[in-house]
């Protein structure tokens, strides 16, 4: 289900009606067949409900499903708001703290080092070394990802950014249309799947987002590093 080079082939929007709908008739019986395991609506490449699996680890999901004309397929990936939520702030947290340093210092942090490991006849094989983080007085003697850390704990707790449930179509895709979809769940299960594809379907299968935002205390109250941390305890002790 992944999205593909557009210059390379023929957007599945693009097809003939013909073309997408043999493509629409050979999904629909996929998507019966897998009902055992997907509830009938739609179809997957990836487990879904994992047993054990850390709620950390079940915020997204990628899914196929039917469109209303006869003809369309929908390509969608699904994402928590919680997930988009620690995005915008990872991505605000390292604007911030990339923006205190100069380029020379951020070129020498992205620099990799070579050396030689071994020889198969005269051909010579390097090994990278990545250089130790170095600490930095403009960021507290901090390393760039510690002081992404503090300055994300920061954000989530004292200017936590706003998050919509929302619709977004792609008419790139090799396969299916494409379509994002944030959703105000705390993880992607079947159920906030098919509560997904009945509201597109209602909306009108169009671009859309919520004029209401997610609520604060439906968000995380952690940075995604800390609740990552947790997971994996979570997964080392059973």
């Amino acid at each position: 289900m992944k999205r593909g080079n557009h210059h390379r082939f023929t957007p599945f929007a693009a097809l003939s009606r013909h073309r997408q709908r043999d493509a629409f008739v050979k999904l629909r019986w996929k998507i019966l067949r897998d009902t055992p395991t997907y509830g009938g609506l739609f179809t997957s490449d990836v487990v879904l409900d994992e047993p054990g699996r850390p709620d950390a680890y079940r915020q997204w999901f990628d899914v196929l499903f039917l469109g209303l004309d006869g003809r369309s397929i929908w390509n969608a990936s699904i994402t928590t708001g919680n997930l988009r939520f620690w995005e915008r702030i990872q991505d605000l947290a390292s604007e911030q703290t990339r923006s205190r340093l100069t380029e020379v210092e951020l070129e020498e942090e992205a620099r990799w080092k070579f050396t030689p490991a071994h020889y198969v006849g005269r051909q010579k094989f390097y090994r990278i070394i990545r250089s130790e983080p170095r600490r930095h007085a403009v960021l507290d003697g901090l390393t760039i990802r510690e002081h992404e850390e503090r300055v994300a704990s920061e954000i989530l707790h004292n200017t936590p950014p706003t998050m919509h449930e929302s619709f977004r179509l792609d008419h790139s895709y090799r396969y299916g249309i494409g379509l994002e979809i944030i959703v105000d769940a705390p993880v992607v299960d079947r159920a906030a799947i098919e509560r997904s594809i009945r509201r597109f379907w209602e909306l009108g299968e169009t671009d859309w987002q919520s004029p209401d935002p997610i609520p604060r205390d439906h968000l995380p109250f952690q940075t995604q590093a800390e609740a990552m941390a947790n997971a994996a305890l979570h997964i080392l002790h059973g």
